[in-house]
């Protein structure tokens, strides 16, 4: 009886350890996020748990979701200069 429990705690331990493991190679992107408006380069000040919380620009598609995207190395930088123009500085 004891070794029973012994040996389902430490099957217990070493399954909530490799879900612990496998959590940290979870890749967050913007890639597929939600968007507006339409067909437009945009700015972002940041998605919480990438790039560091720092800025990045993006291209919304035609159905309202991101399609392409740039990471920039800084926050607060992210500048529209135009039409489908858009920086970080």
């Amino acid at each position: 009886m004891i070794f029973t429990s012994l040996t389902t705690m430490i099957i217990s331990v070493a399954t909530m350890a490799s879900v612990a493991i496998a959590s940290d190679n979870i890749n967050i992107t913007p890639m597929g996020l939600p968007c507006a408006p339409k067909n437009s380069y945009e700015c972002s000040t940041g998605l919480k748990g990438w790039n560091n919380d720092n800025d990045f620009v993006f291209q919304c598609g035609s159905q309202g979701t991101i399609v392409g995207y740039l990471a920039c190395d800084c926050k607060n930088c992210c500048k529209i200069d135009g039409p489908n123009v858009v920086n970080c500085r």
